[in-house]
């Protein structure tokens, strides 16, 4: 696997109190998708779920009770985003073509999969961390409800769950 942190286990102190700090603002995020093939969509993001991880352990089967063994496999879950749709519906159809590509396109030298880059952002609009999701293809995007009885003026919106091989945290 690519991403290595070289993690020991010995009981050497791996790191030291951080002095008090700021905590992250929710709302301070950029995702960068690929700004040539994809700019609509990059432009309008609301919404960024960081994926869950977990550390798989076999089975250990014995004759009167099954043991976890030691992990050996990590698994991830998809990346969600939520956008909101413009006018022309430019983005949505952007994330739509993309998804009808990959069933429809031939494989050929296409590079179908893109690497998404969530830059978490200080409280001056600073980068400070780089979330690297490696080699995603979208997976599914979701419908939207037209609604005339709607009494306020909401903005439609979409989301779209991204596959992906492993994520890294610069």
């Amino acid at each position: 696997m690519p991403y290595d942190k070289n993690i020991t286990f010995t009981t050497d102190k791996t790191s030291v109190a951080s002095p008090p700090t700021s905590f992250i603002t929710p709302s301070r995020f950029k995702l960068t998708i690929d700004s040539y093939k994809y700019p609509n969509t990059e432009f309008n993001v609301t919404n960024v779920e960081l994926p869950n991880i977990s550390a798989i352990a076999p089975v250990i089967s014995g004759r009167q009770r099954n043991m976890p063994g030691y992990p050996d496999k990590i698994e991830y879950t998809e990346l969600n985003v939520t956008f909101l749709i413009d006018e022309n519906m430019t983005n949505y159809m952007e994330m739509h073509d993309w998804i009808f590509g990959l069933v429809k396109e031939p494989d050929g030298d296409l590079n179908k999969p893109r690497d998404l880059t969530l830059t978490i952002l200080n409280s001056n609009n600073n980068p400070i961390r780089t979330i690297r999701f490696i080699g995603a293809i979208p997976t599914n995007l979701t419908g939207t409800t037209f609604d005339v009885s709607a009494s306020d003026a909401n903005y439609l919106t979409s989301a779209v769950t991204f596959a992906y091989m492993y994520f890294t945290i610069e």
